[in-house]
């Protein structure tokens, strides 16, 4: 066996001698074969730390720097939060891209859906209109927080996420809080649309509000701030 506390200040450059490898002899063979096998040249790329800044290189300078040509998602906090569900997150993420596949998508694909929307039957079926455009999903989201009733015009859902976030009198856990009730919403909303297409189901704005508290319940009742939630959103927590 190796002792792995061997002189285990050394560092690689010690076992390196004329661009090969010095290894000590105790080794074990398929170590040193291992080891081995990594070739080291004289002439090659090599990571540098190149800064004007004195301050010792961190994860986010670094995460900066390699991630610089990126899009800046800035509504990643809205899906990505503390205490996030994964089945809920990952339908409102696909909603924000607008991936889910609505009856607009479809048709446009080139596969003949029925383009009206499965809630109000009246508009045509795309992101926006789900979200929150139409009777139905409004009914709902203002069910869920009255607050929301005073929008002049319907929010799409970035906007109702944004809301939350300028709330000056929410905390970070309560608009994280709201952020999971939103996904929840969208993932329910997802469900009753293809139950009423594919399955003839329905259910009444009523009926789907208290199968969505339910889930909300189920998730954050666990949570360290979940009396202060009761006190703070009574409509959804009693």
């Amino acid at each position: 066996m190796l002792d792995f506390n061997w002189n285990s200040n050394l560092s690689v450059g010690n076992f390196i001698l004329d661009f090969g490898w010095n290894l000590p002899e105790f080794f074990p063979g398929h170590v040193k074969a291992s080891i081995c096998k990594s070739l080291i040249v004289e002439n090659g790329p090599v990571l540098i730390w190149d800064s004007v800044s004195t301050d010792k290189p961190s994860n986010k300078i670094f995460s900066d720097y390699l991630h610089y040509n990126l899009e800046d998602v800035n509504w990643f906090k809205y899906i990505w939060h503390k205490g996030f569900a994964l089945r809920y997150a990952s339908y409102s993420w696909m909603a924000i891209k607008q991936i889910l596949k609505m009856a607009d998508i479809l048709n446009i694909r080139g596969i003949p859906v029925n383009p009206n929307c499965s809630f109000c039957l009246g508009n045509s079926e795309t992101h926006s209109h789900v979200y929150f455009e139409c009777d139905y999903s409004f009914s709902l989201l203002i069910a869920l927080f009255p607050v929301m009733v005073k929008f002049y015009l319907r929010p799409n859902l970035v906007q109702t996420y944004d809301f939350f976030e300028s709330h000056r009198n929410y905390s970070r856990a309560e608009k994280n809080f709201c952020y999971l009730t939103v996904a929840v919403l969208v993932y329910h909303l997802w469900r009753e649309r293809n139950n009423r297409r594919f399955s003839n189901a329905w259910r009444s704005p009523d009926e789907l509000k208290r199968v969505i508290i339910l889930a909300i319940v189920a998730k954050a009742r666990n949570w360290r701030h979940y009396d202060m939630f009761k006190a703070n959103f009574k409509e959804l927590l009693g």
